[in-house]
């Protein structure tokens, strides 16, 4: 082979593999521009598969039921820009007080098509799976501030009068005595006002509920402007938050200050939400370590685990407790000022709009949230 043929040969080698290179070149490019796409349509998926499970599980929170809940996980994929074709893709899933929503759509591929991907259309499915519960609420906001003990919260049955005792003094504790022994409130006085045998109401004694003195929340927990932070502690803080709740988010567990005393200025105040459904904080124990709290000797902290459900009666200015037949002489009737509630099981009657939950489904009276949840 001669000088001239040998260069020849070379120059040719030397464009086959410039051409290879550019193949491979082109096929990273091509990789590169399709995963690009694909990340973007499938973030694109995610945020209407979160926007639609998160509204569904909305739905089942407010009672609406497991069709109106898929038809809310539709509306809010169509509304995150999925069309037709997409939804019939896409599939909804309801199962007690969970939702999973997969949301799908066919993306199309660009340079891909050179090397023959995403097949005779020249697309591949996308798809993004988004899971959410309306479950037992473990943070809330909008609380009313007066904590209720948990355990007595918890025995009282749905729709069951709850009279939450204010006496001046503790003329009736959490328990009266009979011959020595300690026994429940309605085991000493007149709770079953009808006859029928069951207690028509339960007594919320001193020791039982506190008047929460809620802390001014940080910019980040304040979930809304709060109209009650200029009010100081005391009544007039207590008389607005009775009016327009509580503007933080707390987390549960929670030590949150407050006092048990007699509150009869703030009468006016309650009956302003009668007929409403409130979330009240519940505790299992009274003096848990918290921070600073308004002054003053009968200054408590509560330990609250819970948020129960109640509807507001109004102020009773005179509640009379009557002995029972038969009691001794030291069971005395005793009147004291009252806030009379229900206990309210009434599903979506108290629902948390900025809250969240694990997923565990919620019993009776409990205050429900809704969270994207694994």
């Amino acid at each position: 082979m001669n000088m001239q043929n040998h260069l020849r040969h070379e120059h040719g080698q030397a464009l086959l593999q410039f051409a290879l290179m550019f193949m491979v070149l082109l096929a990273f490019v091509a990789i590169a521009i399709e995963a690009g796409n694909v990340y973007a349509v499938r973030r694109q998926l995610q945020n209407a598969a979160d926007a639609g499970a998160l509204a569904a599980a909305r739905e089942l929170c407010l009672g609406r039921g497991a069709q109106s809940a898929t038809n809310k996980a539709n509306d809010f994929m169509r509304r995150n820009g999925l069309n037709n074709e997409d939804l019939a893709l896409s599939t909804v899933s309801v199962q007690g007080n969970r939702v999973s929503v997969t949301a799908r759509t066919n993306a199309a591929v660009m340079l891909g098509r050179v090397f023959g991907w995403g097949g005779e259309h020249g697309t591949v499915e996308v798809g993004a799976t988004a899971r959410a519960a309306c479950g037992a609420a473990d943070s809330a906001c909008g609380l009313w501030p007066l904590a209720l003990d948990a355990r007595l919260f918890r025995d009282a049955q749905c729709g069951q009068s709850v009279v939450i005792w204010d006496a001046d003094n503790d003329q009736v504790g959490a328990s009266c005595e009979i011959n020595g022994v300690e026994r429940p409130v309605c085991d000493c006085y007149i709770c079953d006002l009808d006859g029928d045998g069951s207690d028509d109401f339960t007594v919320v004694t001193s020791v039982s509920r506190g008047w929460m003195d809620f802390p001014d929340p940080p910019p980040s927990e304040q979930v809304y402007t709060d109209p009650c932070k200029a009010n100081g502690c005391g009544a007039s803080e207590l008389a607005c938050r009775l009016r327009s709740d509580y503007g933080g988010r707390v987390k549960l567990p929670a030590c949150i200050p407050g006092l048990r005393g007699i509150k009869a200025g703030v009468k006016d105040d309650v009956n302003a939400r009668a007929g409403q459904t409130v979330a009240v904080p519940l505790f299992t124990a009274i003096n848990c370590a918290s921070g600073s709290n308004c002054t003053g000797k009968e200054a408590e902290t509560y330990y609250v685990t819970d948020f129960g459900c109640v509807k507001v009666t109004g102020w009773i200015q005179t509640f009379r407790l009557n002995p029972k037949p038969g009691m001794p002489r030291s069971v005395k009737a005793i009147t004291s000022k009252a806030v009379l509630a229900t206990k309210d099981c009434e599903v979506g009657s108290c629902v948390t709009f900025c809250g969240s939950t694990t997923g565990e489904e919620a019993q009776q009276g409990q205050m429900t949230a809704v969270s994207l949840i694994r």
